[in-house]
C-alpha cells in the first residue's frame, strides 16, 4: 500500500473563539502493532476525534515517528494517523533517519522535510534537524537557514507571529545552532515546539518559549498523554493531558507569569477589568465553570458552539502581587476539572527583565505539576536511559 502525500495538508482555521490550538503527540517510536505505544496512540486519537476535534486546528508530531525508520514501522504510523480527523504535520527525528536517508519519511509522512503553513495570524515553520542523514548529528542545512531567514522576514512584514517546529532544542544543533538562535532572537519567534527529550518541559529565555512533550513510545516518567497548546492573541498556554482524564481545562488568557516574555509583557498589563478565557472539554456535558482570584469568584459563560468559556474579574480590587487564578468545572457526572496559573498584578514588576542563561534549555521553568511537568528530566539527553 502506498501512502505518498503529494501536497501539504491545510490546517483548519481557528475555531469560533479565535484561538489557535493544536494537539502535540509526543515521539511515537512505533515498531509493531503488538506494542503498547501503538494501542496508546489509537486511544489518544480516539479521544481527540470524539471530544476535541472541533476546537483544534491541527495535530503535530515532533519526530521519532518510526523507531528504526523502517517501512513496516511507517505503515503502522500511518494506520494510526489515518484515523485522525484533524490535519496533521510531522517532522524528522533522529530515529526516522536510521536508514541514513529521508526516503521513507517522504513517502509515508510529508512531501517535504521543511515547510511552512499558516493558521490565523500565525505562521508555522517545520524544520529538519537531520539534514545530513546521520542520526548522531543534529543540524539544519544552509538551504533551510536561508529559506527560514527569508520566510521570517515575510512573516514580520505581514505582521504574522512565528512558531518553529524542531526535533531538539536549537542549542543542541551543530554549526547551525548559532545562526538559528540568532534568527529566533532577531525576528521575535514566539514559540519553538519540540520532541526528543521524552519528558514535558517549558523553557523561557525572556524572548521565546520552548516546549517539549513526553514521548508516547519511550516513557520514563508519568502517564501517557498529549499536550495542547493555545495561542490566544499572543498569549501562549501549554498543558499536558493524561489519557482518560476528564474534564480537561486550560486557561488561555491571561498568561501565567512563567510564560510571559519581554515581547509579550505589554499584553498582560493590569487594568480595571481582567478577562479570563478558558477552553474546557469533557466526556460528559459540562454544567458549570467558576473562575476565582483573591476573594472574587465569578461564573464563566460559554461561547456558543465552542469550547471557550469566559468571565470578567475586577482587577482594581487586587493589590500588587502574584495571585493564583483558578478555574473549576463540573460535568453532569459530578466529575470536576481545574486549571490554576500564577497571575501577576503589577505591570512594572512583570516587565522587568530576568537574568537568563545563554542556552535555551537551561532556562527551563522547572516543575509545574498542575500542567504535567514533573521536573525530573528523565529522558535520553538528561537523566534517563540512553535509548
Amino acid at each position: 500500500m502506498t501512502f505518498i502525500r503529494t501536497d501539504l495538508p491545510s490546517a483548519k482555521p481557528p475555531d469560533q473563539s479565535g484561538i489557535t490550538s493544536w494537539v502535540h503527540f509526543g515521539d511515537l517510536h512505533l515498531t509493531t502493532r503488538e506494542e503498547q505505544n501503538y494501542s496508546d496512540l489509537l486511544s489518544l486519537i480516539e479521544e481527540v476525534n470524539r471530544l476535541m476535534v472541533d476546537s483544534l486546528s491541527f495535530a503535530y508530531l515532533p519526530g521519532d515517528n518510526a523507531d528504526h525508520g523502517k517501512i513496516e514501522e511507517y505503515e503502522i504510523v500511518r494506520d494510526g494517523l489515518d484515523r485522525l480527523k484533524l490535519p496533521w504535520f510531522a517532522i524528522m527525528g533522529d530515529h526516522d533517519v536510521h536508514p541514513k536517508n529521508h526516503d521513507n519519511f517522504l513517502q509515508f509522512m510529508m512531501p517535504k522535510t521543511f515547510y511552512r503553513f499558516e493558521v490565523g495570524s500565525y505562521r508555522f515553520f517545520a524544520l529538519d534537524a537531520l539534514a545530513c542523514d546521520d542520526p548522531r548529528v543534529f543540524d539544519i542545512s544552509r538551504e533551510q537557514l536561508s529559506w527560514l531567514r527569508e520566510e521570517l522576514e515575510f512573516a514580520t512584514a505581514a505582521q504574522k507571529r512565528s512558531v518553529l517546529f524542531l526535533h531538539c532544542y536549537p542549542s543542541e544543533l551543530g554549526k547551525s545552532s548559532a545562526p538559528l538562535r540568532d534568527l529566533i532572537k532577531r525576528y521575535g519567534v514566539l514559540l519553538v515546539d519540540m520532541g526528543h527529550t521524552h519528558y514535558n518541559e517549558i523553557a523561557n529565555d525572556g524572548l521565546t518559549l520552548y516546549t517539549t512533550t513526553r514521548s508516547i513510545g519511550q516513557i520514563e516518567e508519568g502517564p501517557v498523554g498529549f499536550s495542547i497548546i493555545n495561542l490566544d492573541n499572543g498569549v501562549v498556554s501549554w498543558r499536558f493531558k493524561p489519557l482518560g482524564e476528564w474534564p480537561f481545562v486550560m486557561i488561555t488568557g491571561p498568561a501565567d507569569e512563567r510564560l510571559i516574555t519581554l515581547h509579550e509583557s505589554q499584553l498582560h498589563d493590569a487594568c480595571q477589568r481582567m478577562t479570563v478565557r478558558v477552553k474546557a472539554w469533557s466526556d460528559r456535558r459540562l454544567l458549570r465553570g467558576v473562575a476565582a482570584i483573591g476573594d472574587q469568584k465569578v461564573e464563566l459563560e460559554q461561547v456558543a458552539g465552542s469550547a471557550l468559556w469566559h468571565a470578567n474579574l475586577d482587577a482594581e480590587r487586587l493589590v500588587d502581587g502574584v495571585y493564583s487564578l483558578s478555574v473549576n468545572f463540573t460535568d453532569e457526572d459530578g466529575k470536576s476539572g481545574e486549571d490554576v496559573i500564577r497571575r501577576v498584578v503589577n505591570p512594572s514588576e512583570q516587565c522587568k527583565t530576568a537574568v537568563r542563561a545563554s542556552r535555551d534549555n537551561e532556562n527551563a521553568i522547572g516543575a509545574w505539576l498542575e500542567h504535567g511537568i514533573l521536573g525530573t528530566q528523565l529522558g535520553p539527553n538528561k537523566y534517563g536511559r540512553k535509548w
